[in-house]
Order: structure tokens, then C-alpha cells, then sequence
């Protein structure tokens, strides 16, 4: 199969609505409308600068982040508790100035996938705030309070949770969903 068209594949990749950037070094050299849009929404409602906080993640990760073969799924949430899937992939690809590394990074609300989330796994309403609150980080005894629940019938619901998706723990819940 011929390679793409670079123009193709940049118009493909601005149109997805999955928000991505490609930092070389831990300078932010693209991002798509998506990644635009995001950092816009974060900015505005919670003063966050995306590109700031993704560079310091890659800073975390180390070389390995730009110079292998390196992947990494990051867990973030913001202020107000949503959570986000940061995935890093460190890449290498031809350039005019010949072979140029760096991490493709993209970013996933994860809120948007919970009801489908939710509805594959059957999981009813109360449990889906369960597996929201999880997300969030919330432990057994913060999501009774929140919920209004006995610690027991936390401890039931994530059981019952655990069994429909099929994982042991919650972070193999929140990789599910990841």
C-alpha cells in the first residue's frame, strides 16, 4: 500500500474528534482542532493550561517518553474531579530534515465513554455513580458519604460492579475503561 499524502493525513488527523498533540522534546510543536478545543474548555472553566500540565508528565516519564519505544496511559482529572486517559506513544517519523522523534500524545474524556461504558456491561444507575466516583478517586468510605450509602452496600455494589465487568480491582476498573 503507497503512503499517504502528508496534506491527507494532516487534514485526517485535524478532523478527528480525538484532541492529540505531538511534542518534540517538551515543546508542543502540533495540535488538532480537537486538542484546540479541549485546552479551551480546561482554560476557561478551570484555568488550566492542558499543553503545561502534558509536558510535565512527559518531563516525568524521561527520555524514554521520546527516544524509545516507550507507551503510557496517565490517569488525570481536573478540579471538579473529571477524569481524562492520557495516552503517550513515543514516535519517530521522516521529516525534510531526516528522521525526527518526539510523543504523540492523546487525551480522552472519559465521561463521554461511560454510558456506553455502562450500558454494555448492564451496570444499573446506582452503580454507574459507583464507577463514576471510582474514577475519581473517591475510596469505599468517600463514596458511601457522597452517596448516601452503608460502607457495606459500597463494598456490594463494587463487588457486583467487579463481577459484571470482569476485573478484580479497581485498577483494572478504570484500565476497562481506559
Amino acid at each position: 500500500m503507497p503512503p499517504l499524502d502528508p496534506a491527507i493525513t494532516g487534514t485526517i488527523i485535524d478532523h478527528l474528534k480525538l484532541p492529540i498533540f505531538f511534542f518534540h522534546g517538551s515543546r508542543l510543536v502540533y495540535c488538532n482542532r480537537a486538542g484546540d478545543s479541549l485546552s479551551a474548555r480546561l482554560r476557561a472553566a478551570h484555568d488550566i493550561e492542558l499543553n503545561v500540565v502534558l509536558q510535565d508528565h512527559l518531563r516525568r516519564l524521561g527520555p524514554a517518553a521520546v527516544n524509545g519505544s516507550h507507551e503510557a496511559v496517565v490517569l488525570l482529572t481536573s478540579p471538579d474531579g473529571e477524569p481524562f486517559s492520557v495516552h503517550v506513544l513515543a514516535v519517530e517519523a521522516e521529516g525534510s530534515g531526516g528522521r525526527v522523534g518526539g510523543s504523540l500524545v492523546t487525551v480522552r474524556e472519559l465521561g463521554i465513554d461511560r454510558h456506553a461504558f455502562v450500558k454494555r456491561y448492564g451496570l444499573s444507575n446506582r452503580e454507574s455513580e459507583v464507577v463514576q466516583l471510582v474514577l475519581r478517586g473517591y475510596s469505599n468510605r468517600d463514596i458511601s458519604s457522597a452517596l448516601g450509602l452503608q460502607l457495606a452496600t459500597t463494598k456490594k455494589h463494587l463487588t457486583r460492579i467487579f463481577d459484571k465487568v470482569g476485573v478484580d480491582s479497581r485498577a483494572q476498573l478504570i484500565s476497562r475503561l481506559v
